[in-house]
């Protein structure tokens, strides 16, 4: 008997099932995981029809994004700015995407995501996420994804919607990424109105986003002892080369720690390509706390309002 979800015909550069996180295992040296691009991610569940506690998978994609064939009727939504998205149906009609979309394939159809622009990653969401296995209580593929795969998922539908992308991304409140001083910053830190200039090495991924600086930095201190660590963290392997840790980074770290990128510009940590000029801005604690909440209610209303429109409509 035929299963229900997603036939991938053709993988991308890396394309990864993430849930929301693995939680509770970083004293065995597993960290949590998660989006890249949890703002992306999240409005990709919303406009398919999952609220934030049923912690559906969906799939993440970096740089093109994948093209999958129906098996059944799929209810899915599309996050990130995808330069093509088109529907490809057996009776050879086309139906090209706005970014940010909804709706549903019907068995047959081909949906092909092409390249990512003005960002990194992407997401494409089921209604009621991929029901793939779940290990260690995730659902996240801990290796990419090939041709030949296949992603289970419910049978459901949903009409064919869109959010306007000046909506759906935030404004961020500075170009620069907001970031608190960090254990050695009294040693590889900078005056208030001299913040260091950077630039995205081509070498990033989930692990981190490694930073060429623009004038060298003081030389970090070695031999120090491995701590925890967490996405966010600047690490200074040497003074030119910086370390922001991502959603994928490893729980210790012997490096010098320069400071933490607040948790409110993580997802735009997610969004960097290589290439990507870099401005750090350092803020106080109470400054971090309040953008942060405001963030995570910006984020909120987002959902909340995507999941209305889908329930009246």
């Amino acid at each position: 008997m035929p299963q229900n979800g997603l036939n991938l015909l053709k993988n991308g550069p890396l394309d990864l099932l993430i849930d929301s996180s693995r939680p509770g295992l970083r004293d065995r040296g597993v960290g949590p995981g998660g989006p890249a691009d949890r703002w992306s991610f999240s409005l990709a569940n919303a406009l398919a029809g999952n609220p934030p506690e049923a912690n559906a998978a969906a799939l993440e994609f970096s740089l093109v994004g994948p093209t999958v064939r129906a098996t059944a009727s799929v209810a899915f939504a599309v996050s990130g700015s995808v330069l093509s998205a088109r529907i490809h149906r057996p009776d050879g009609t086309n139906q090209q995407l706005a970014p940010w979309s909804s709706g549903t394939l019907e068995p047959g159809d081909t949906l092909a995501l092409g390249p990512v622009t003005g960002s990194l990653r992407g997401y494409l969401a089921v209604h009621g996420g991929f029901d793939t296995p779940r290990i260690a209580g995730s659902r996240q593929s801990l290796a990419p994804l090939h041709a030949d795969a296949f992603l289970p998922a419910k049978t459901s539908r949903l009409p064919f919607r869109h959010m306007e992308a000046d909506w759906a991304l935030p404004a961020p409140q500075t170009a620069a990424l907001r970031v608190l001083p960090g254990p050695q910053w009294g040693l590889l830190g900078w005056p208030e109105n001299q913040p260091p200039s950077a630039a995205v090495d081509d070498r990033i991924n989930r692990m981190g986003v490694r930073l060429r600086l623009h004038a060298p930095a003081p030389s970090p201190p070695t031999g120090l002892t491995s701590e925890p660590v967490c996405p966010g963290i600047i690490q200074a392997p040497s003074a030119s080369e910086w370390i922001i840790l991502g959603a994928g980074c490893q729980t210790l770290g012997g490096y010098a720690k320069v400071a933490q990128v607040i948790e409110a510009d993580l997802d735009r940590l997610g969004r960097l390509r290589p290439g990507d000029p870099v401005q750090l801005q350092a803020i106080d604690l109470p400054q971090a706390l309040e953008i942060n909440r405001q963030h995570r209610l910006s984020l909120a209303r987002r959902c909340q309002a995507a999941l209305l429109s889908l329930a009246g409509g």
